[in-house]
Formats: C-alpha cells, structure tokens, sequence
C-alpha cells in the first residue's frame, strides 16, 4: 500500500543525523541566505527576505526545524525521494543545487512574505 507523499516527505525532516536530509537544509539555507543579504535593495520585497536571511544567519537550526515541512514538499525534493515502508524512513538524491533552488523558489513562502500571483 503506498503512503501519501506528506507522510514520506515528512520522513525526511526526521533524518537529522551527521549528512542527513536537514543537516544538508541547514547549510544550503545559510548559503542562500547569504546570497539574499548581497542582493540589491531594489529587489522587490527585499527588506523582508533580508530579514529573514539574518534570521537564517542567527539561528541556521532554529530556522531549519521551522521550514523544514515546506522544502520537503517542494517539487525538487518530492520528485527525488523515495520512502522505506517497513522502516518509514525518507531517502533523498536532490543535489545540493537541486536543494538550493529548491530553497531560492520558496525564499519569500519561507520568510513569511504575502506576494501577490
């Protein structure tokens, strides 16, 4: 019986361990936060994503445990993972790439920010 994709994505905000799933989040959000601070002023909504990227910057496992459940339902990452029913644990093959843009898409999601479509 196949599980829904919530309760295998989620499984991966469990792996945790040294080179698990969000020790690799942690340090590409850092690493996009990063790239967010030097980005112009002029960027729409710039204020708001700054802030949060020094937020990121302050407290990376804070932040983590708290986006954790947007990225893994992001579509980089559902499409590469693959979830062990007898054991319910989540493996991921996205490259860190893959997981940066993944993190570069949802920036504004992740900060809180009301953009309009």
């Amino acid at each position: 019986m196949a599980v829904e994709v919530s309760v295998k994505q989620m499984a991966l905000t469990r792996d945790t361990g040294p080179g698990g799933f969000m020790e690799r989040v942690t340090a590409m959000l850092v690493m996009v936060a990063g790239t967010i601070l030097s980005e112009p002023g002029t960027e729409p909504y710039h204020q708001a994503r700054s802030s949060y990227a020094q937020n990121v910057i302050r407290t990376p496992a804070n932040a983590t445990t708290i986006a954790g459940p947007q990225i893994v339902m992001g579509v980089n990452i559902v499409n590469t993972t693959t979830y062990d029913e007898v054991n319910k644990l989540a493996t991921c093959t996205a490259t860190d790439i893959d997981l940066q843009s993944q993190i570069t898409t949802l920036w504004n999601a992740l900060a809180g920010i009301d953009t309009p479509s």
